[in-house]
């Protein structure tokens, strides 16, 4: 593929998104657009999640509360079969769903807010309830094993909450919820098991200085989220710190002009309130999870079949050339050295490796000077899953190809720049590949993982339409011998469908 990375300096981001897709080389692989479904709404469609033997798909929206079920039979025009309204109570949440392998039936997952959470099991015909059961705080994922007996919920627990009188922020701890099913998809039995001790855990990375979790707390206990906030009392919306009250024992502070909407929460290394369950890779026999914690910057592994979490593999640290600027000129000269803190998680399809979408959850904000660790590696990264050994990540390739495609999100780049999200891993051609989401892309990028030692970049696809897409869910299928891929877009209500395709082929501009 041509390159102009060379050519960066003196190239205005105008400049370097006007050159059409067109012009550059053709390259091996291609994502093709192939379909765009709309949901009907502006927002929500979250997750999606595919059934191959039926060729059916389900979609969360988190905004309305509902699930659609999806034809991919012809995957050049998606079709909606049914929709089915969860019928949620007030301030509950949609987060996630999983269609079972093989049953008429998926998995649905909602956040109650400061009640535990649940998980319903209903029929993709007619949406008729067929089970449910209580999970965690803030369930945000489900998964069902390949022969669909076992199902496995990540509970965040992200919510804050604040004690007026002490003034203490406190929330729930989050944990992973094991459910078995009988050969009907009821539950025969669930458990949910609390995260590992973390008060000895060796090479554990994190600046315990300087980086925070931006949460929404209802400070002042008026029961809404004040998106500016006089903190001081003296009248005036100031751009300013001001001090809160504390979190186990650490300082904690807001700026009035983001008020109860940005309260920056301190990260602590040894709070196991700060493990926040994120997203789940299942083993193909499913009896080890690997469960991303994205503001502490690590994996958890969970023996699922003794229902324990072993402990934590840590992330490490994302090192390579990025552009650090939001000045509208796109350089890849400036270094990064970053948190991975991992958003997606897959296994490849032999087990043998998992790999990560470092998208970046904490802000920093440096308070002595010295510059913390910044948030997000900006990579794609590869994992022995026996050992949670680094294995290799993708550097700047990730930017590098928005960048070649005119969607590099300069307007990004101080902050966590394309932002790999989503991730799904999969078989073709006898060899392991990756698609990883770039949330501020709009986009997905094909990465070949024949060679885990080093990943290579060797398509994008991008998601049809100019206004923000914000990918989040991703999905792989095959139908006829070939290979497809869908998003599910939030910010704009749309599923896309990609084929994989191979030789030549010009993208329309």
């Amino acid at each position: 593929m041509k390159t102009y990375i060379s050519l960066l300096v003196g190239l205005s981001l105008t400049a370097c998104a006007s050159r059409p897709v067109s012009e550059t080389a053709a390259s091996e692989w291609h994502l093709k657009p192939d379909c765009l479904y709309y949901s009907g709404h502006d927002k929500g469609t979250e997750i999606v999640s595919v059934q191959q033997s039926s060729l059916r798909a389900v979609l969360s929206n988190f905004k309305t509360g509902a699930a659609d079920i999806l034809d991919l039979s012809r995957p050049e025009k998606i079709t909606r079969l049914n929709r089915f309204s969860l019928g949620l109570n007030k301030g509950e949440e949609f987060t996630s769903v999983a269609f079972h392998p093989q049953l008429d039936v998926f998995a649905a997952v909602i956040d109650a807010g400061e009640q535990r959470g649940r998980l319903e099991l209903r029929a993709a015909d007619n949406g008729e309830l067929l089970d449910h059961v209580q999970v965690g705080y803030g369930p945000d994922a489900v998964v069902f094993s390949q022969d669909g007996s076992v199902l496995v919920i990540a509970n965040e627990g992200e919510d804050f909450s604040f004690d007026r009188v002490k003034r203490e922020f406190f929330t729930a701890e989050g944990n992973i919820s094991i459910v078995r099913l009988d050969g009907k998809g009821r539950i025969k039995a669930n458990a949910n098991i609390e995260m590992a001790d973390v008060s000895h855990r060796e090479g554990f990375i994190v600046a315990e200085k300087g980086h925070f979790l931006e949460r929404e707390v209802d400070w002042d206990g008026d029961g809404k989220i004040s998106k500016q906030t006089d903190f001081d009392g003296n009248g005036k919306i100031d751009n300013k710190r001001v001090l809160l009250g504390t979190f186990e024992g650490v300082a904690v502070y807001g700026n009035e002009k983001k008020g109860e909407a940005g309260i920056l929460i301190p990260v602590k290394a040894d709070s196991k309130a700060l493990l926040e369950p994120e997203y789940i890779a299942l083993s193909p026999d499913a009896k080890r999870a690997y469960v991303t914690l994205q503001e502490t910057n690590e994996v958890a592994e969970v023996d699922v079949e003794n229902g324990k979490v072993l402990g934590y593999f840590n992330m490490g640290i994302a090192e390579h050339g990025a552009d650090r600027k939001a000045n509208g000129w796109i350089e890849f000269n400036q270094s990064v050295m970053a948190l991975r803190e991992p958003d997606g998680i897959a296994l490849t399809p032999d087990g043998r490796y998992f790999v990560t979408a470092d998208e970046g959850d904490t802000d920093t904000d440096a308070q002595d000077g010295e510059e913390p660790l910044q948030s997000g590696g900006r990579t794609m990264s590869v994992f022995d899953a026996k050992t949670g050994a680094f294995v290799a990540d993708t550097g700047n390739q990730l930017d590098r190809i928005t960048f070649e495609h005119g969607v590099y999100p300069d307007r990004r780049s101080n902050k966590k720049g394309a932002e790999p999200e989503g991730i799904v891993a999969f078989e073709m051609d006898g060899e392991p590949w990756a698609v990883v989401g770039m949330e501020r892309a709009d986009a997905l990028v094909l990465v070949a993982l024949a060679d885990p030692k080093r990943p290579k970049v060797v398509a994008l696809g991008k998601i049809p339409g100019e206004e923000t897409r914000a990918p989040e869910g991703v999905a792989h299928f095959e139908r006829g011998g070939e290979h497809y891929l869908l998003s599910a877009n939030e910010m704009n209500g749309t599923v896309a469908c990609f084929k994989i395709v191979r030789g030549e082929f010009t993208l329309e501009h």
